[in-house]
């Protein structure tokens, strides 16, 4: 049943003064915050406090201006040094072919949300990727880094236009931004992504091979939760890795509304194994659907897997999911199960 209104608002108020209490400290208590956070952040904290557990912003309140003025600065000297002088006569083959992907991938980006549909949004972005991509010559930059910038976007948007998650996602507030805060966005957005991309490193985003061993992964799991699922998958020729790629690509954004991601990374943001843990969250959003599958046969399977009905989904249903992801997770470790 859903809770009544009255109890939700006390809950939700209660929660916000924990956060309030462990952000006004005059050094923050980062395991303490990864501990609220993990359970859901309430919309006018999330920007704090998601810079402070990605390590962007210090704990210590009387270093955090000068440090994130500087951070902020170093970002623009590279959009000058990397972006403002790109010029395709003389850049390496890398490098163009790098700019080249981003701006074909950019209208790609999030279509269902107006915002990421604003050309001066896939500017900001198009720098973002393109100096993320070049600072990081290993990895480069890769189909699906794109979609994990809009998460950070679209919280730092809001905050510094003070808009509803309508008008954001809308694109109306962009209009009026300055271009100092069109910048502050552009920066925070950028350091975040890097921290974020830092902990997925041996992960998805970079490489193919590293997507197949994790969904060869989530398939033995699923294997063990619901072994009649796996055998009617098989039985109808339907590959993990033909649904399950873009799941650990986009970490299930292209399957979600954007509440539903915000509050997926609130969990991610604050745990520094986000990365395997994913795993369990894709088990236990494809187990939601055991029973549906079950009845279908190919193409409509595929056809399923890859629009899950998933649009009356919100913030309470994905913390049911993490926590039943959770849960299973702590089974699985325990008794050594990978």
């Amino acid at each position: 049943g859903v809770e009544p209104e009255a109890i939700r608002d006390t809950k939700e108020h209660r929660n916000r003064v924990r956060f309030d209490k462990v952000l006004e400290a005059p050094v923050v208590d980062v395991s303490q915050l990864q501990t609220l956070c993990w359970s859901g952040c309430p919309v006018a904290h999330r920007p704090n406090t998601w810079r402070l557990l990605l390590r962007y912003m210090p704990g210590n309140a009387d270093r955090r201006g000068d440090k994130m003025v500087r951070l902020r600065a170093e970002y623009a000297d590279a959009v000058v040094n990397y972006f403002d002088k790109y010029d395709p006569a003389r850049a390496s083959v890398y490098d163009k072919t790098m700019y080249n992907q981003i701006a074909v991938d950019l209208p790609r980006t999030n279509p269902s949300l107006p915002l990421f549909q604003d050309e001066s949004v896939q500017l900001s972005l198009h720098r973002i990727l393109y100096v993320w991509g070049i600072r990081h010559p290993g990895t480069g930059y890769v189909q699906g880094i794109n979609d994990l910038v809009t998460p950070f976007f679209v919280v730092f948007l809001r905050e510094v236009s003070g808009g509803t998650e309508a008008q954001v996602i809308s694109g109306e507030v962009v209009k009026d931004l300055t271009r100092e805060e069109m910048e502050r966005v552009e920066a925070d957005c950028y350091h975040c992504l890097t921290k974020m991309l830092d902990l997925a490193q041996d992960n998805y985003v970079m490489d193919m091979k590293g997507i197949q061993q994790k969904v060869f992964r989530l398939k033995r799991i699923v294997a063990r939760l619901d072994e009649k699922l796996v055998a009617h998958l098989d039985k109808h020729d339907v590959e993990f890795l033909q649904f399950a790629f873009r799941w650990f690509n986009c970490l299930l954004m292209r399957e979600f509304s954007m509440e539903c991601t915000l509050r997926l990374w609130d969990t991610y943001v604050a745990d520094k194994s986000f990365a395997s843990f994913h795993v369990y969250v894709c088990a236990a959003v494809l187990l939601c659907f055991s029973k549906e599958l079950q009845g279908m046969e190919f193409p409509d399977l595929i056809v399923f897997l890859q629009n899950l009905p998933t649009q009356d989904w919100g913030a309470e249903k994905m913390d049911m999911i993490l926590a039943q992801a959770y849960a299973w997770a702590q089974q699985f470790s325990a008794n050594h199960i990978e």
